[in-house]
């Protein structure tokens, strides 16, 4: 009686064993998909922490580039009003060149006039004398 009995315990904790075996299988198989799913996750979780790095680099590079966009225009505006300036003192220039080639003529003219005018003087003299 005794070993039958123990044959049943045997047997009923051989069946317990097999059961619990293969729920551990199973619970082994849960656990790698769940590891292959938290891998999957993180190389997801990698891609876009990339990718949002990546998107502050255009950003800045975009920033970058819109401020050398104003500086440029800065720069152009400044060229412009340069040029403008050295027209201006160009023309101002055009006009002093004028203005002196007009009294240095004037100058020649009462040059002349007081070299006749010195004659005229000495002749008077000289009537005078006479």
């Amino acid at each position: 009686q005794s070993n039958k009995e123990h044959q049943q315990t045997i047997d009923q904790l051989t069946q317990s064993n097999n059961q619990l075996t293969q729920s551990n299988n199973h619970l082994t198989q849960s656990n790698k998909e769940h590891q292959q799913t938290i891998d999957q996750l993180t190389q997801s979780n990698n891609d876009l922490t990339q990718s949002n790095n990546n998107q502050q680099t255009i950003d800045q590079l975009t920033q970058s580039n819109n401020d050398l966009t104003q500086f440029n225009k800065d720069q152009q505006q400044t060229i412009n009003q340069l040029t403008q300036s050295n027209n201006n003192l160009t023309q101002s220039n055009s006009n002093l060149t004028q203005i002196n080639k007009d009294q240095q003529q004037t100058i020649n003219q009462l040059t002349q006039s007081n070299k006749e005018l010195t004659q005229s003087n000495n002749d008077l003299t000289q009537s005078n004398k006479d």
